[in-house]
């Protein structure tokens, strides 16, 4: 697990503690099952990479990147990552959210997710990002999940939170009430693939290895690639580097070349035309814009202008 993941065996005193925050944000990377879990608290789930199921009494949901899932407070969860899930997982106080949510309007699709999740509705609430959206949103998710407790005021986090469902509600485009849910999971040797390929970034992989060690052939699984992900593996493992290097020039002081190396980039000049081509500017830009002070979603257009 990644950051502080919450486990069974917490409850609402033990999760948001005595006059502590009402909203907690964490980051967490799932690679085998988990649960049952039931936490006194309503759950809005980002998923940022992987595959996976969630099972509750009242059924199964598919997730994969782009998924945002909205669970109500004290349903029993188990989860099932296809070899590996990553999330930033919001847990929310459902007396908090209550006094918040009264004033908002159930037209926008997340408000209207927990709009429900607060009246005893037993059912998920699935929304679901483009993969530019996820993009754009998942600096300020993992910005958020990582703030030292130590350091950061009771405002920022609620400010932060508040700027993450806001955006949800401009880059999801989904009326209230409706879903856009997973349809079916890749093939196995996919998922092991792409796993082996997250867990190992800085390997030098080919494409012929990859394949070995999935016992298939490179052309079996360059077609499964192209198949189930859009794209064959060499061009999927430069978009987890131009990801990853996103991520760590998002929320660490390294310099462009000290992130790229640690994102698995063996030369700076190709991670930065990796890294345009995916984000539709310099890793430089991306940095500047990220650790300015002034910092809003949805405006990273504007430092290329």
């Amino acid at each position: 697990m990644v950051g502080t993941p919450t486990t069974s065996g917490e409850n609402e005193v033990n999760l948001f503690g005595s006059g502590g925050l009402p909203v907690l944000v964490r980051d967490q990377t799932a690679q085998v099952p988990s649960g049952p879990l039931r936490v006194a608290a309503v759950k809005v789930v980002f998923v940022l990479s992987g595959w996976g199921r969630l099972h509750t009494p009242t059924g199964e949901e598919l997730l994969g990147a782009g998924s945002i899932l909205t669970i109500p407070n004290g349903i029993e969860c188990r989860g099932f990552p296809a070899e590996h899930m990553r999330t930033v997982t919001f847990y929310i106080h459902p007396g908090f959210l209550a006094d918040q949510v009264r004033w908002l309007s159930a037209a926008h699709p997340l408000v209207h997710h927990l709009h429900r999740a607060l009246h005893k509705n037993s059912e998920l609430g699935t929304l679901r990002l483009s993969p530019g959206a996820l993009l754009e949103l998942t600096p300020s998710l993992l910005r958020l999940a990582h703030k030292p407790e130590t350091t950061t005021s009771d405002f920022t986090v609620l400010a932060g939170a508040s700027e993450v469902f806001d955006a949800v509600g401009k880059l999801t485009g989904v009326a209230s009430g409706s879903t856009d849910r997973i349809g079916a999971f890749p093939r196995r040797e996919v998922t092991m693939a792409v796993a082996l390929l997250q867990a190992n970034l800085n390997h030098p992989w080919r494409v012929d290895e990859l394949a070995r060690e999935i016992a298939l052939s490179s052309s079996q699984l360059t077609r499964l690639f192209r198949s189930h992900v859009g794209v064959a593996p060499g061009t999927f493992l430069r978009q987890l580097r131009a990801d990853r290097l996103a991520e760590l020039l998002a929320t660490t002081d390294l310099s462009v070349s000290e992130a790229a190396a640690r994102a698995g980039w063996g030369a700076s000049t190709l991670a930065s035309r990796s890294f345009k081509q995916r984000y539709g500017v310099s890793p430089s830009i991306y940095a500047r814009f990220h650790r300015g002070e002034k910092n809003t979603l949805l405006t990273l257009s504007d430092q290329t202008s």
